[in-house]
């Protein structure tokens, strides 16, 4: 049943939809069979990345439409082997409530919010409740006359809900520590701190880097597309006391892909080459998502060149093992491979549950360069970081500081690359730091999260000092 939660959510409110517009007994039957398989998902905990105080929602969302389906549509149905299409109110109303409901649905599973609130609940509910007392309104009186009205008014009330939803799932979508100055002043920043760039070769690839500031080094390394402008935010606001060192992943953005075979020690040796071309023969390693990896492989491979990692929300599923997840990332690759890795990428996109905030902060030249890369992060990248697990002895025989983090949100909504940070400190006996926000808040709250992490910094200096 694995990785059918995610096409059950999107083909469900089409189904409805068409069977709202043309209500066809096989058509109704394989809605109401999209929507058993889904209720089956979540009731059996089957459903990889649907938060746990949602279900009740989920449930909801799906019984009640259809049980309304069935109670009233099927039996006028079953009586005819074609559609049944009223002038008035009557068995049309309740699969186009059905498909509002599945809309809904689908939206409470993406949007990620930290505490189902009245007021959350309220934002999607009451526009689509106001939709469908439109419907109601329009199946009692006379349709508008002419294809083209009744498509007109369709297209109409569709737009409606989606701007609705929008609206709301952009006012309701918590993240803690959320300051809406906080990227205006990191931006402000970014562009009078100056960065330094520069290449290094490396088994077979040019490297680009970037350095800013002064003073200790910090090595920061990019998660998935693997861009030195993940950290253009923190960078500028942490020049003022470290040097802090950001790169191109090898295939990625403006460093070269001349060797197409991936693998997670050789992404250490470019980290490692990366610090020695900037002058360093060691430095505190920050790494963010699949950065965190490489920075736990760098200090188990190369302990002498590392003086701290901080590891944030690292995606190592096989390390618990997350075995929902493995299968979903099983279906990503599957997907990518029948459809093309646009569709692989978008898969692994939609579950990650940023903020909408969020992608309005990432800076302009980051979203352009990246793009090319999500093909190769799928295809090339992607299976081996979600199966990586951590050389525990290794790490604990190199002495120095990990540092396990994840976000407050990320623990508030459950987030699959959340869990291993906890598995980690818990199996290294270390503190799990919590810093504010989200996945990837250095876009978003770039100077509450930039100060998190500097009293990591602090911290993990004076523990590396004894």
């Amino acid at each position: 049943m694995y990785g059918l939660d995610g096409p059950a959510l999107l083909l469900m409110p089409l189904l409805w939809l068409i069977a709202g517009v043309r209500p066809t007994r096989w058509l109704c039957a394989v809605a109401l069979a999209v929507d058993a398989v889904f209720l089956v998902e979540v009731l059996g905990d089957l459903a990889w990345f649907l938060d746990h105080d949602k279900r009740w929602l989920h449930v909801a969302l799906t019984v009640l439409p259809a049980a309304a389906v069935c109670v009233w549509t099927l039996p006028r149905l079953g009586s005819t082997r074609d559609s049944w299409r009223p002038s008035r109110a009557g068995p049309v109303v309740p699969a186009g409530s059905a498909a509002l409901c599945a809309v809904l649905n689908l939206y409470l599973a993406v949007v990620p919010h930290e505490r189902i609130t009245p007021g959350v609940l309220a934002a999607p509910l009451l526009p689509a409740a106001a939709l469908l007392a439109v419907i109601v309104l329009l199946r009692r009186r006379d349709r508008p006359r002419g294809r083209l009205a009744r498509v007109t008014v369709g297209i109409g009330m569709a737009l409606v809900l989606v701007v609705a939803l929008a609206v709301a799932a952009i006012t309701t979508s918590t993240v803690t520590g959320y300051d809406a100055n906080d990227v205006a002043e990191a931006r402000s920043r970014a562009e009078r701190v100056p960065a330094r760039t520069g290449r290094v070769s490396t088994e077979g690839d040019d490297l680009y880097f970037e350095v800013r500031g002064s003073g200790p080094p910090l090595l920061m390394i990019g998660g998935a597309q693997g861009d030195a402008a993940f950290y253009t935010y923190p960078a500028a606001l942490l020049a003022d006391e470290f040097q802090v060192i950001t790169y191109d992943r090898r295939g990625h953005s403006r460093s070269t892909r001349n060797v197409t075979d991936f693998d997670i020690s050789q992404q250490a040796r470019d980290a490692l080459a990366v610090l020695r071309a900037t002058g360093h023969d060691t430095a505190t390693i920050f790494g963010n998502s699949a950065g965190a990896i490489i920075a736990l492989e760098l200090a188990a491979r190369h302990p002498r060149a590392v003086t701290a990692v901080i590891a944030h929300e690292p995606p190592m599923v096989a390390f618990g093992p997350d075995r929902r997840s493995l299968a979903f990332f099983d279906a990503i690759g599957r997907t990518s491979r029948l459809f093309g890795a646009e569709a692989g990428m978008f898969m692994f996109s939609v579950p990650v549950g940023l903020p909408f905030a969020a992608y309005g902060s990432i800076p302009a030249d980051f979203s352009a360069r990246t793009a090319e890369s999500q093909a190769y992060f799928v295809e090339h990248e992607m299976q081996d970081f979600v199966h990586y697990v951590p050389d525990l002895v290794a790490l604990k025989a190199g002495k120095m500081p990990i540092v396990p983090a994840v976000g407050m949100t990320t623990q508030a909504t459950n987030r699959y690359y959340g869990q291993p940070a906890g598995t980690l400190a818990e199996r290294l006996d270390v503190p799990l730091v919590v810093f504010p926000g989200h996945h990837m808040s250095y876009f978003d709250l770039p100077r509450s999260w930039t100060e998190a992490l500097r009293v990591t910094l602090h911290r993990t200096a004076s523990v590396a000092g004894r």
